[in-house]
């Protein structure tokens, strides 16, 4: 792994206890929300060396329900940055205790804006891709972009 994609990641793992589940004995939706934004802000501090705070939640699509007792692990990548903002990918894997097989249950794309010592936006070093991976996710980080700043300027119409 090279050293910019080191300081553009984060991963964390949880087991899904029973204060974490719904009425459905599944992982609440909350809880993995705050557990996204929580590593997604770790892999956008790395990157940016400084404070971050959440702009916008692109989507989350949920795919499968974890059980209680699950295994989860999040694994969260800056894929595209600003001047003072950047976006990081966040795909979650769940694994059952008695079975090795991952499955991968949500993907989210978070903004972050880098904030200085006072508390104003703060500019952030530019991510270059330089997988072939990294390039494609770029290209299509680019097009969220331009979908978001679309939907900011429709809402005061």
């Amino acid at each position: 792994m090279m050293e910019q994609c080191k300081t553009a990641y984060a991963e964390t793992t949880h087991i899904v206890m029973s204060e974490d589940i719904n009425q459905l004995g599944n992982l609440h939706g909350g809880t993995l929300m705050q557990w996204v934004d929580i590593i997604g802000a770790v892999a956008a501090t790395r990157h940016a060396h400084s404070t971050v705070t959440t702009a916008a939640l692109d989507s989350m699509d949920f795919k499968h329900p974890v059980p209680l007792g699950a295994i989860v692990t999040l694994r969260a990548v800056v894929t595209w940055t600003g001047r003072t903002s950047l976006e990081v990918r966040v795909d979650v894997y769940s694994e059952k205790a008695n079975c090795a097989d991952k499955k991968r249950t949500n993907t989210a794309y978070l903004v972050f804006v880098a904030l200085g010592y006072d508390g104003k936006p703060h500019e952030v070093p530019p991510f270059t891709p330089q997988t072939e991976t990294e390039k494609q996710e770029y290209e299509r980080a680019l097009k969220r972009r331009q979908a978001r700043l679309a939907r900011k300027n429709n809402e005061g119409e």
